[in-house]
């Protein structure tokens, strides 16, 4: 596979490694706030969780893809 068609498939990837984390934090607040009746706490506190879980993802996705290609730069 050319190197283009590796960067759009990360790029899709990473889409969905964005995504997906935060609608389910995002839901999984809303649910805890409606059952405690703490309405905004839950959803704060499971966006932030959410956010640390897509870095961590984020990161573990790009840098091998980066050393791949700092590798092949390097042949060059």
């Amino acid at each position: 596979m050319n190197m283009l068609a590796r960067a759009m498939v990360l790029g899709l990837e990473l889409g969905f490694l964005i995504a997906i984390p935060l609608i389910v934090f995002l839901i999984l607040g809303l649910w805890l706030d409606r059952k405690f009746d703490t309405m905004p706490l839950f959803v704060i506190v499971c966006l932030l969780a959410g956010f640390a879980a897509v870095i961590i993802e984020v990161k573990q996705v790009i840098l091998p893809f980066l050393e791949k290609r700092s590798k092949k730069n390097d042949k060059l």
